[in-house]
């Protein structure tokens, strides 16, 4: 059961959420929410800043779809890809300029 309070035009709201799990230490309780949440967080984070997910203009039918799925796919060869101490966004960089990086990294990956 959690509490949490809302401001709105100087007045405080509050509500009660109640969850059901199986977990019985509230402790363990909030350290896999923290957990869930960090790797949500960390993949939208990596989809907005290396592929500018969010001012995509593709808004209709099954465009959205669609490129939510390459681009997750392309997010995860190009992690799965070791380049040293590159970055996501370098590496793709790369590729996009020699085939080869681009060849290793799309039927190679390493693991």
């Amino acid at each position: 059961m959690e509490k949490p309070a809302i401001i709105e035009n100087d007045k405080t709201r509050e509500y009660t959420r109640y969850f059901i799990t199986s977990l019985t230490d509230i402790n363990e309780f909030a350290d896999s929410v923290r957990k869930h949440w960090s790797i949500e967080n960390q993949l939208y984070w990596c989809l907005d800043v290396i592929y500018g997910e969010d001012a995509s203009k593709a808004r209709k039918d099954n465009p959205p779809l669609n490129f939510n799925i390459l681009r997750k796919t392309a997010l995860t060869l190009v992690t799965q890809a070791q380049y040293g101490r590159i970055s996501k966004k370098k590496l793709m960089f790369k590729a996009a300029l020699n085939s080869d990086t681009l060849l290793d990294i799309l039927f190679f990956p390493k693991k």
